[in-house]
């Protein structure tokens, strides 16, 4: 996994607008997720929960220790358990496309939105 990591010499070497080329796809968004050397495991478990009580925080302090543009700490921020999958228990209940989570009140494939049950709408497309 070390010759998948990038190192702070490495990342310093990219420009802010570069996207990660080492890393696990995410299936979902097609993404890679950068993994860090300068990162250590208490620093990341530290992050990780950071993670799930401010994000920002957490994208603030990774690019402290790692030296890792906006973006790879957008990517690393929004894959806190690795890659993201699409959740096959959860069709909509309106065309039975498979929907982004398994509390979405809104499709992406018929562009229903039932945020208000009482109040179907479709969304512009």
């Amino acid at each position: 996994m070390d010759d998948e990591a990038y190192s702070r010499e490495e990342l310093e070497k990219l420009s802010g607008d570069a996207l990660p080329t080492k890393g696990v796809v995410c299936p979902k968004c097609g993404s890679r997720i950068p993994h860090f050397k300068d990162l250590s495991k208490e620093d990341e478990e530290r992050l990780r929960k950071l993670d799930e009580t401010n994000p920002l925080l957490a994208m603030q302090e990774v690019r402290r220790l790692t030296g890792c543009s906006l973006k790879f700490a957008k990517i690393w921020a929004f894959h806190p358990h690795g890659p993201n999958h699409e959740d096959p228990s959860a069709p909509c209940p309106f065309c039975g496309q498979p929907l982004r989570t398994s509390t979405a009140k809104q499709c992406r494939h018929c562009r229903r939105d039932w945020h208000d049950p009482d109040n179907i709408v479709f969304l512009p497309g």
